[in-house]
């Protein structure tokens, strides 16, 4: 247990002063990319792969849209 209370302890200590200070503008950056990739992949499928794929139907809101994305993460995660 000592190890994990040393651990703890230079935790509350660090402060974090080597990070910049740009780390709101990540998170919103990150954000508004998310939300542009969304409407964009539910521009595609509802206007191209319905269109093509015959068994597909549009998708209703940014919800399915977001669990679209994130299920095809899982199951196709890209190079390690």
């Amino acid at each position: 247990m000592l190890g994990v209370a040393h651990f703890m302890d230079f935790i509350k200590h660090e402060g974090f002063s080597n990070m910049s200070d740009g780390g709101l503008a990540a998170v919103v950056a990150l954000l508004l990319v998310v939300v542009v990739q969304l409407f964009i992949v539910q521009f595609l499928w509802n206007t191209v792969l319905t269109r093509v794929v015959t068994v597909t139907r549009p998708l209703p809101t940014l919800g399915y849209t977001l669990g679209l994305m994130v299920l095809t993460t899982m199951l196709y995660p890209g190079p390690v």
